[in-house]
């Protein structure tokens, strides 16, 4: 099993277009502190992949580690190289890149989700959302498909994939979420175990055990502090307010935790951990663990 990061920034991206904080204008300078938004994609063999997520930034991630060869592609030119994608919620960072599969050419390709997330995009038939009606795309180029809790689905010939719900999304006074239910994925393949959570509210004692002995746990970064907006851009949010637990607390709530590796994801642009001259990404490596980075690849 191959992960490749095809981007590891939250919802603005790094740098975000309406900033000036020290890590915008440090990104625009070098190219190398860009970060689009977060999103994964797993195979096999190297040449069928599922994708994970499907932010703003999906068509120059797969143009650059997705798109097909001419030899590939055969005499119609078109090709896709995915088998599935699975969506972990409805945040706009993880959804909206999948208008990028309504295009000339259907693949079908199959769409799994919360089950409250396939109805918030795609509606039903009868009464469609925005992504079911938008270019026929729920019609003929996608499949979405519910996918209950712990429901397994065997992609790319062997590799299962299961949703485990974790806090994220804000809880109406109904108990719905809103936009949608949050799930993490844990994909396992050959006894190999990741569990990818790129939006994380709590680190619950349900998800510690199910952490229990998995070869890589890769997990939100949003921000560094709870009060980290305030800090550096004046907004009177929290991290925990926001969905996330701040990064902080998580290098110490998964110090040494039953876990091959433990990799951060989904970076804030405020977040001071991505200044390579602070010591943030030093606490990190430290702690054992790591701070991912556009293209990076990890082999279970």
């Amino acid at each position: 099993m191959e992960i490749t990061f095809l981007g590891t920034a939250s919802i603005g991206g790094v740098p975000e277009w309406d900033c000036a904080c020290a890590n915008c204008v440090n990104a625009r300078m070098d190219p190398s502190l860009r970060r689009t938004r977060s999103s994964i994609a797993v195979t096999l063999n190297g040449k069928r992949h599922i994708l994970v997520d499907t932010g703003h930034d999906l068509k120059q991630q797969l143009e650059a580690h997705l798109a097909p060869t001419p030899e590939e592609a055969g005499e119609t030119g078109r090709m896709s190289r995915l088998d599935a994608v699975f969506l972990t919620h409805g945040h706009a960072d993880h959804t909206v890149g999948i208008a990028e599969f309504c295009t000339g050419k259907s693949f079908r390709i199959p769409v799994y989700a919360p089950p409250d997330l396939v109805r918030f995009l795609f509606g039903t038939e009868e009464t469609p959302a925005y992504f079911g009606e938008l270019g026929r795309l729920a019609k003929n180029y996608v499949e979405p498909h519910g996918l209950d809790e712990d429901e397994e689905v065997t992609t790319l010939s062997g590799l299962k994939v299961r949703g485990l719900e974790v806090p994220h999304t804000q809880v109406m006074l109904d108990g719905r979420k809103y936009p949608s239910t949050t799930y993490a994925y844990e994909l396992i393949h050959q006894g190999k175990r990741l569990i990818y959570a790129p939006d994380l509210g709590q680190m619950t004692g349900e998800l510690m055990d199910r952490l229990n002995g998995a070869d890589l746990f890769v997990v939100d970064a949003c921000f560094w502090w709870d009060d980290e907006l305030t800090r550096i851009s004046g907004i009177p949010v929290t991290s925990y307010k926001l969905g996330h637990v701040p990064l902080e607390e998580s290098v110490e709530l998964l110090r040494g935790a039953d876990v091959g590796r433990v990799v951060y994801t989904h970076f804030n642009h405020t977040n001071p951990v991505l200044d390579p001259s602070k010591p943030y990404s030093k606490i990190v490596e430290d702690a054992g663990q790591e701070l991912a980075h556009d293209g990076l690849k990890i082999r279970l």
